[in-house]
């Protein structure tokens, strides 16, 4: 029911006529299904025969410009129990914004602080210039970072970022960023040992801002919006790597390969089910390697992921995560470009390589066409037949640990946003 409700509320009904049929629904016998659904006939005959909306008038959203501002005394913890209260913040501690920070964070941009650059789902809040360096402030960041946290938002109202969906799925999903070009030496920005991790002021702070914009101001919290059965760390501060072109061996960068150019400052966004990592300390060749990632790329997402998916197919029903990234440690790079002194052989190898018995993949999630002739439960499938599906990232430092994250099922290419410097 609070989903329904979250939902009517997000789309600006007043009211909305609903019968509730007791969850799960699926991966349940039909004949359990026919019963609930007998169950609940009655009223639904009840609720489209006799239901009639509220008379109850929506509720005005006050103006998003300016932000209503207050006078408060108190010590940090004080402001951090008021924010909490009035759910303003997360569980994370935050900087007091106060009107002397947000004023000083704006001078980090030319933008309009009145201008609106996101209505933002589930709940539709509306984000402005100022609401961002507010929320900046909030969250840690800079001044100088603005244009950072600005090119962060546009990433997330782009459709293709299906943010909506990845906000209110019962899936654990990761906000993963992947910064590139410039600013990462601008802003001083560590690509190698813990990228990801603590220790990382500037993307730290865009992680835990990415999470107040979805929260405070899309409304995507626990547990009416979030339905995230288990929920994850992301949820308090999202994924940011930043690439390690110093010690990528293909020198090519994910941002170049997104059609930018090696002096653009780009920042790209996967929202990811949870990745798996590799940890091949053995394999002394280039193939050997490739072959352990490919048993990451079929068996991340089990359950739900697709055979024969293609990346050119964008948007198709049944071809859903046609890609995954792939982020390689320096020393796994390396190890492949010896192998595959150019990128997209290696990608080759590795779509080639990502097969899985049939009876593996989900119940309806593989349907090959007549052409591959009878399959049987141990016919070998591929998860991939385009190169392009396997994203090669160089990211972090020492060590021979890698990683691999599956997008969402509705995200079907990266979003990637050039950062104004």
């Amino acid at each position: 029911m609070t989903l329904a409700r979250g939902t009517q509320k997000s789309q600006g009904l007043t009211d909305l006529s609903f019968v509730v049929i007791p969850h799960p629904l699926g991966m349940i016998p039909k004949e359990e299904v026919r019963a609930k659904v007998d169950k609940a006939f009655d009223d639904i005959i009840k609720a489209s025969v006799d239901w009639t909306p509220s008379k109850e008038n929506a509720a005005k959203q006050a103006a998003p410009y300016p932000a209503r501002t207050f006078k408060f005394t108190g010590t940090y913890a004080d402001v951090n129990a008021l924010y909490a209260q009035r759910k303003w913040s997360l569980s994370l501690p935050i900087v007091p914004p106060s009107v002397d920070r947000v004023k000083e964070m704006l001078t980090g941009t030319k933008r309009d602080p009145s201008e609106v650059l996101w209505v933002v789902p589930p709940r539709n809040g509306m984000l402005t210039v100022e609401l961002v360096a507010t929320l900046g402030v909030m969250a840690g960041a800079k001044p100088e970072h603005m244009p950072l946290l600005l090119a962060a938002v546009e990433a997330m109202a782009n459709p293709d970022a299906a943010w909506r969906s990845t906000s209110t799925t019962t899936a654990p999903t990761v906000p993963l960023f992947i910064i590139s070009g410039p600013i990462a030496e601008k802003l001083n920005l560590n690509s190698t040992t813990g990228t990801a991790g603590s220790g990382n002021p500037v993307t730290n702070a865009l992680g835990y801002f990415v999470n107040l914009v979805g929260d405070i101001v899309g409304g995507s919290t626990f547990p009416n919006n979030d339905k995230s059965t288990h929920g994850t760390s992301a949820d308090l501060v999202a994924m940011v790597f930043t690439e390690n072109m110093k010690d990528n061996p293909w020198k090519i960068s994910f941002a170049e390969e997104q059609g930018f150019k090696a002096t653009d400052s780009v920042i790209s966004l996967v929202t990811c089910y949870l990745g798996t990592s590799n940890i091949d300390h053995d394999n002394a060749t280039g193939k050997g390697l490739l072959n352990t990632l490919a048993l990451n790329l079929v068996s991340t997402n089990a359950g739900n992921a697709r055979c024969l998916t293609d990346y050119a197919r964008q948007g198709e029903t049944g071809n859903e995560m046609p890609f995954s990234l792939v982020i390689l440690c320096p020393e796994h790079a390396d190890t492949v470009w010896r192998d595959f002194p150019v990128k997209r052989a290696a990608q080759e190898y590795l779509v080639n390589a990502a097969v899985m018995p049939y009876k593996y993949y989900g119940n309806g999630k593989c349907n090959p066409p007549d052409s591959y002739g009878p399959i049987g439960p141990d016919t070998l499938l591929p998860r991939f037949v385009s190169p392009e599906s396997a994203m090669i990232i160089v990211s972090g430092g020492p060590g021979k640990q890698s990683q691999v994250w599956p997008p969402f099922a509705q995200v079907w290419k990266p979003v990637s946003v050039k950062i104004a410097e």
